[in-house]
């Protein structure tokens, strides 16, 4: 092949790898930018945490988010499933597609925490409206010794996260939108 030939086909494939690679993901470190860090109460997923009644301003850029880390020690001693993971979110039934943003922790066995997330914006909801919000944490692998290895909600077999055995990890709460 003469120089000329190797020159054209070197920025062509240079070319189609850079185009290539615009379309993969790039890798995503430190706090995701999606969470306004002075607006935590607009996180939708707060109500579980502090009571149905939580108000929700129309208003106000409402979002929903929500993170999981196993450790290396968690997974080692069967207490949680290994990767992959899933977080479901309805609402009044209709399904809500979360985008997940992955953050690689560096601890020893490169432990990824991942945080499925829904911006939904002022004036997404009307002020007054009932809105059911349901959110479920779904897994795949086997974990506290049931064996399973097909997708299917979180149960906490043990009592170890929710102090209780046999807690399915479901929320289901109303919202409280006001103006």
């Amino acid at each position: 092949m003469n120089k000329k030939n190797f020159l054209k086909m070197s920025i062509l494939f240079a070319t189609l790898g850079i185009l290539a690679f615009s379309f993969i993901p790039h890798v995503n470190a430190g706090i995701p930018p999606f969470i306004p860090q002075d607006q935590m109460g607009n996180n939708l997923l707060f109500p579980t945490f502090v009571g149905e009644g939580w108000p929700f301003s129309a208003s106000e850029n409402l979002f929903f988010a929500f993170g999981w880390e196993s450790t290396q020690e968690e997974i080692e001693n069967d207490l949680a499933p290994k990767h992959p993971w899933e977080i479901k979110l309805f609402i009044n039934n209709e399904e809500i597609v979360l985008r997940r943003y992955d953050i690689f922790v560096k601890k020893e066995g490169g432990i990824k925490n991942s945080v499925w997330y829904y911006i939904f914006g002022p004036e997404y909801f009307t002020p007054g409206g009932e809105y059911l919000l349901r959110w479920e944490f779904w897994v795949k692998r086997p974990y506290q010794g049931d064996g399973k290895n097909y997708w299917r909600i979180f149960v906490d077999y043990w009592g170890i996260y929710f102090g209780v055995p046999g807690l399915e990890f479901r929320f289901e709460y109303y919202l409280n939108i006001v103006e």
